[in-house]
């Protein structure tokens, strides 16, 4: 029995007896467990997540990075500063060969401190729109949005966008967007319409709205002018007329609604400016 009676010093593991191993081990796995628990605690049984909760999650998914490598620093720091000297040479090749992940890296420092856009937000850069998922210390995952008529409808693909480019690219922050927007969209058709009679038969049909959705895009306006702090446009429903170079007459509406009325609301209105024209004598 006392043959397996066996002691911590007398296991040949001379890599447990080092302490800076061990506490580094013991980090590793404090950090692996806490980000599991954390993350399977905010997602729960749910299929999908509110921003809210992607929010959190790519709060602690950061968090939880940044504390292992502030733990690693100090852990190993003694043993740095003796070899600073002899990893200088090493350094500044790792810096060359690393260069797009360290651009990464600002990049995600320029995000927390400029705060462009949040999980949730609809965002456009270099041409690419989507709905923010989560916003890593590397890249941003987007949620494709569509372009033309579904413009406002997701594709179902994901987009992985390097931080790097928060740098060098304009973001386009369309989050007033993804509740309610000035939806502006043409009609031309041919001259020798009544266009003046055609516009006041069309008008009504922007100002039919459903007055719940009504409420909810008046508190969001409101909502994004005083975050703003500037002028929005007007949310009553215009139309303007036009003619184009070769002589046609083109018919400019603007309404104020929601991302998922526009398409319909759009395709109302051309119908009946096509069918008045067509009526027409």
């Amino acid at each position: 029995m006392n043959k397996f009676n066996l002691t911590l010093a007398e296991i040949n593991l001379p890599w447990l007896a080092n302490q800076s191993i061990a506490n580094t081990i013991i980090l590793v796995l404090i950090t692996l467990v806490g980000r599991f628990l954390l993350l399977r605690m905010i997602k729960g049984n749910g299929e999908t997540l509110s921003d809210a909760r992607r929010r959190w999650i790519s709060i602690i998914q950061n968090s939880t990075i940044l504390f292992a490598v502030l733990g690693l620093i100090f852990i190993w720091s003694p043993q740095l500063s003796t070899f600073a000297l002899s990893l200088t040479a090493f350094v500044i090749a790792l810096v060359v060969a690393t260069k797009e992940y360290i651009l990464c890296l600002v990049g995600a420092i320029y995000r927390a401190t400029s705060n462009p856009f949040s999980v949730g937000d609809w965002i456009e850069i270099q041409s690419l729109r989507g709905e923010v998922l989560t916003e890593g210390i590397l890249t941003t995952k987007l949620q494709e949005l569509g372009s033309g008529s579904s413009r406002f409808q997701f594709t179902g693909r994901v987009l992985t966008l390097p931080n790097s480019l928060l740098l060098t690219q304009t973001v386009f922050n369309e989050e007033f967007r993804k509740y309610a927007l000035h939806h502006k969209f043409k009609v031309t058709v041919e001259s020798g319409v009544n266009a003046a009679q055609i516009a006041d038969t069309v008008l009504p049909l922007l100002q039919n709205r459903d007055e719940k959705k009504d409420k909810l895009a008046e508190k969001n306006w409101q909502k994004s002018r005083k975050s703003i702090q500037m002028t929005l446009p007007s949310r009553d429903p215009n139309i303007a007329i036009e003619t184009t170079d070769v002589g046609k007459i083109s018919f400019i509406m603007t309404v104020f609604c929601s991302p998922l009325d526009a398409a319909a609301i759009e395709d109302v209105v051309t119908k009946k400016i096509l069918s008045e024209v067509m009526e027409a004598p």
